[in-house]
Parts: C-alpha cells; structure tokens; sequence
C-alpha cells in the first residue's frame, strides 16, 4: 500500500462520518436551540459597540437605581447609574473570550501531551499520567482560586489560572484514544511505509480524535464561563469598572431586595451562556455516537 492510499484510508472514517454528523446534528432540537444561543452571544460579543445603548462604564449618579423600562434603560440601571443592559451586552466580551481562549488553550496542551503519552508510552507515559494524577488530585476550581490568590486579582490572571486547570481531561482522553487508533490496521501501514512519527502523529491519529476533543471542547468552554463569573464573584477577576457578569451579581448582592434587577439579569445572561453551550455540546456528542440512533 503506497503513503498516498495510506494517507487517504487514514482520512475516509473522519470524512465519511461529516455528513451523518451534520445530518444527525440538524435532526437534534437542543442542539439546534443551543447552537442558535451560542450563535446569538457571539454576534452579542462581536457587535457590543453598535447594539449597546449606553456606554457601559459612564456613570450617571443622576440616574441611579433607575428599575427596567424606564427613562430609555430597558433593564435598568445600577447604583451608578450605569446602564445593565449595554454592561451586560459588553460582559459577554469577557466571557466569550474567557471561554475560548481558556478551551483553546487547553486543546493545545492536552491533545499534545495526550498524543505524545499514548503513542510513545514508557518513560513519557509515566511522566504525563503522573502530572494529569495530581491535577486531578486537586479540585478545578479550589486549584484555580489558588493560583489567582498568589498571582492578584486580573483578568490576565483569570485566563492563566483557568488553564493551568483545564487541559488533564483533555489530555487523559486523548491518550486513551491515541492508544486505541495507534493498534488501528491503517496506522500499522503507515509504519510499514516509512511514515515518520511525526506524519503518523498529525495525520492518522489526530484526525481520528477530533469528534471527542470538539466535544469535551465545546462543554469545557461553558465551564471555563462559569468559573471565570464565579471568580469574579469573589472578586479575583476583572477589576472594575469591566463588565463582568460575575462582578455585576457580587455588587448586586447588596441590593437584591431594592434593586433586585441586578442580580436577576447578569444571572440570566451566565445561565443562557452555560445551557447554550451545554445543549450544542450534548448534541455533538450524540450525533457523533454511533449507539444513538435519533
């Protein structure tokens, strides 16, 4: 078998699935439901400055604790007089790029320690289940509450924190999937060809592991979400006067029984974010199972 004919049988599994996926995916109502979610808070992110109505940091004392729907704040203002809507609008920033560039993260470094642990084993095995063992001997987000508390309290701090913690699931599931493909018929040929490491690495295997690292992706992008509003609830995120979803619940809090808009809409707009998210993720992972036959 030439490298060509190995190179495309290597290919075909992938290819071949793509069109089940998208036929399987469109067929799936929550996935559509959270891919149309999704889709809205990137174009709410991308958009920010042409949709928002106000500017989300000025304040306005004049016009402070202002309920929804009255004197042009659709959902009101907060005890600066800032309106919500245009922060929360501007927040989704923050959250998006959190989630991304966290998830993006972790995919690099899981999947390549993942590739190298499960293809060359040994010594290199050792050391990288070893590493994965005790982060996952740490709780996520204690983990990560710990690092910001040495490092301070900033949004940088956020995105190194978080992926730090975020690439051993990645990563043990790649290894698990490498060691299955790597025994596979068309990555022996490859071998036998004389397809370096290299090649058989980044264009056998890895094309083979891309359904359950989009999927363990697209979850982990909702989880990065949350726990960034979740440090910045604790005040370990972005610094005011940012919008951040998480900071606008920790300062509503003192108004919740008053002004009870300024927690109830920050917490709308994380909870969407996280079910979009989660129902586009569960809707991967079932189009690309082949047990599930809806």
């Amino acid at each position: 078998m030439t490298r060509s004919a190995v190179s495309a049988q290597a290919w075909v599994l992938p290819l071949a699935r793509g069109s089940i996926f998208w036929t399987r995916l469109r067929r799936n109502r929550g996935a559509l439901a959270g891919g149309a979610i999704v889709l809205a808070l990137i174009a709410t992110a991308l958009l920010a400055p042409w949709i928002a109505p106000h500017d989300p940091v000025g304040n306005n004392l004049a016009h402070a604790l202002v309920p929804p729907g009255r004197n042009g704040y659709l959902l009101g203002t907060d005890n600066l007089g800032r309106d919500l809507l245009s922060r929360i609008i501007f927040g989704s920033r923050i959250s998006l790029s959190v989630g991304l560039v966290v998830q993006g993260a972790a995919v690099v470094i899981g999947t390549s320690f993942g590739l190298l642990a499960g293809y060359y084993g040994g010594v290199i095995d050792d050391l990288v289940s070893g590493l994965t063992n005790i982060m996952f001997a740490f709780p996520r987000f204690l983990f990560a509450l710990a690092i910001m508390a040495v490092l301070g309290a900033s949004l940088f701090n956020v995105f190194l924190a978080l992926g730090v913690v975020s690439w051993p699931t990645l990563c043990r599931l790649v290894r698990a999937e490498t060691l299955a493909i790597k025994a596979k018929d068309f990555v022996e040929a490859a071998r036998a060809g004389g397809a370096s490491d290299r090649r058989i690495l980044w264009r056998h295997i890895l094309p083979n592991c891309l359904g359950p690292i989009v999927v363990v992706a697209t979850l982990g992008v909702a989880g990065a979400i949350l726990s960034e509003a979740s440090l910045s609830f604790l005040g370990l995120g972005a610094q005011p006067p940012a919008p951040s979803w998480g900071s606008m619940l920790s300062r509503g809090r003192a108004y919740i029984w008053s002004a009870s808009w300024l927690t109830i809409f920050p917490g709308l707009a994380i909870f969407l974010a996280v079910l979009g998210l989660n129902l586009l993720g569960d809707g991967i992972r079932d189009a690309l199972d082949p047990r599930i036959t809806r």
